[in-house]
């Protein structure tokens, strides 16, 4: 019943004739997939643009990892876990949401492995990377909320690069339109009984601006934070302020948590565009729009426990080498005690005894 209040709106989009018709242009679709060949080695460039895209997301989480106290050594190796892991998941998702383009007469058994043909659902990879993250980060006893942080815009930034790869495979593209930034799918690859000059809308590249979006936002939220309060940050420990006041102090988890909330948030609204096929549930929700959903309520769930929860004291500094392991753990306590704070119970509660006069 939800979705039906956006057919209107999407009519209007694809029935636009304003001024911008006039001069209509479209997007062309990609001359070919392969990006070369070398005798039986061919490179597509849906693998060109997912490997680029991890390669920067792993050298921009090294960078922030480190600044909030991390080993960024550790990067490298978790990222090699996170890419099994997470195109491992990605590959599940795909396969499960789209059975009919893997299984059938006359596809072969091989199908659902040829990832180098596309069909990663991002979903499938979340779950995936943050096993991988979870399972590697416990053995090496470090926070996991201060390297998800640090991992949040990185994501969003190999995310977008990752979705040109969905360009040259003319996948994951919209109903059609009239709009002058429509996208042109080559006839092969055009829906059956598509009419020959058709366009349609470039949902990749609208969730590509919607990612950097969504990073600019984080980047602007942890900018924020950190200037309000003039302070390094905090959360290397996994700890958030003991009060629900303190604006300036950036929390382990909230990063990540704005991550899950923002992309989700896009991600819900652009599947009422998308035409591919998917599994309905009731009210006529497409299936990674109950997945979007979920996981959107999750991250704001997320951003607000982390933001509001009240632990022990907010520690300032850290040493480099393991922000809460106990063998290396070094820490200094930075601030000043609030008289409102309850006593430690080392401190000795006074009594008859010690509050008379010592000469007596």
């Amino acid at each position: 019943m939800f979705s039906l209040s956006f057919t209107p709106a999407l009519a209007v989009l694809s029935t636009y004739h304003g001024p911008l018709s006039a001069v209509r242009t479209s997007i062309p679709s990609p001359p070919s997939p392969i990006l070369f060949s070398l005798g039986p080695l061919t490179v597509r460039w849906y693998a060109f643009w997912i490997i680029l895209g991890m390669a920067l997301a792993i050298f921009w989480t090294s960078k922030r990892y480190q600044a909030r106290g991390g080993n960024p050594e550790l990067v490298g190796d978790i990222g090699v876990w996170i890419c099994l892991l997470g195109i491992a998941g990605a590959r599940a998702m795909a396969v499960f949401s789209y059975p009919g383009d893997y299984f059938g007469p006359g596809i072969p058994w091989w199908k659902p492995f040829a990832i180098w043909q596309g069909g990663l659902a991002i979903y499938g990879g979340i779950i995936g990377g943050f096993l991988a993250i979870v399972c590697f980060l416990r053995v090496k006893r470090q926070p996991v909320g201060v390297f998800l942080d640090a991992l949040a815009p990185a994501m969003l930034a190999a995310q977008a690069l990752g979705r040109l790869g969905n360009y040259f495979n003319q996948e994951v593209y919209g109903r059609a339109t009239t709009l002058p930034w429509g996208l042109e799918i080559s006839p092969q690859m055009a829906p059956a009984n598509t009419a020959p000059g058709t366009l349609f809308h470039p949902t990749f590249l609208y969730e590509i601006i919607w990612n950097l979006f969504a990073m600019g936002i984080l980047l602007l939220y942890e900018k924020l934070r950190k200037r309000s309060h003039n302070s390094e940050f905090v959360q290397q420990a996994d700890l958030c302020p003991p009060t629900n006041q303190s604006w300036g102090r950036l929390c382990a988890w909230e990063i990540i948590g704005l991550y899950l909330f923002l992309y989700s948030l896009g991600r819900f609204f652009l599947e009422f565009v998308r035409i591919d096929y998917q599994y309905t549930v009731a009210g006529g929700f497409r299936w990674f729009q109950v997945v979007a959903g979920v996981i959107a309520v999750a991250g704001l769930a997320v951003f607000g426990v982390a933001r509001y929860r009240k632990l022990p004291p907010v520690l300032t500094e850290v040493t480099h080498s393991a922000p809460d392991c106990p063998e290396t753990q070094s820490i200094e306590l930075n601030r000043e005690k609030s008289p409102f704070e309850p006593k430690s119970k080392s401190e000795p509660k006074m009594t008859a005894s010690t509050e008379k006069d010592p000469e007596k």
